[in-house]
């Protein structure tokens, strides 16, 4: 049954794709961090606290850059290795729709010519032949997509072999 209705949309549907940031989280953390500077402080022998600020400043220095290394570079890495992964694949699809539109040329192309050989009395005969080579077509065509795609899982998912432990 078909419904004419529009379908529901939810939250997650109208937000566009990309990087979230939890609030929650960061907040949670800043307001932590700064706690236990703040108790460090207190923590700390009086003679002691003028070493106290310059050495919590250079650990907060030191902890930014490497977060800010460490995020930059990972998200830059995970964002050229999915473009790559999705360039392969439109690439993998063009390439499949290319090979099908030749077969399917090829094949319009030869039964075009057989036709146009055929006589009268063929006609019958050449209806049973284009029926038979079409469905041929699509079989292989269906057999060689199949295959290609048992070809290429195996080395992405072999679920014959367990890991060594």
């Amino acid at each position: 049954m078909v419904t004419t209705e529009p379908a529901e949309v939810t939250g997650s549907e109208t937000r566009p794709p990309g990087f979230r940031i939890r609030w929650g989280w960061f907040l949670g953390c800043v307001a932590l961090g700064l706690l236990a500077i703040v108790v460090g402080w207190l923590v700390a022998a009086p003679a002691g606290r003028m070493n106290y600020l310059p050495g919590v400043l250079a650990n907060v220095g030191t902890t930014l850059l490497l977060v800010g290394i460490v995020v930059l570079l990972e998200r830059r890495i995970v964002d050229n290795a999915v473009r790559k992964f999705r360039n392969a694949a439109e690439e993998a699809r063009a390439r499949m729709r290319d090979d099908f539109r030749i077969e399917v040329q090829d094949f319009t192309d030869r039964v075009n010519a057989e036709w146009a050989a055929a006589s009268p009395e063929d006609v019958e005969a050449m209806k049973e032949r284009t029926k038979r080579l079409s469905k041929e077509l699509a079989d292989n065509y269906s057999k060689e997509l199949a295959d290609s795609y048992v070809d290429e899982t195996p080395e992405a998912y072999d679920v014959d072999e367990t890991p060594e432990r």
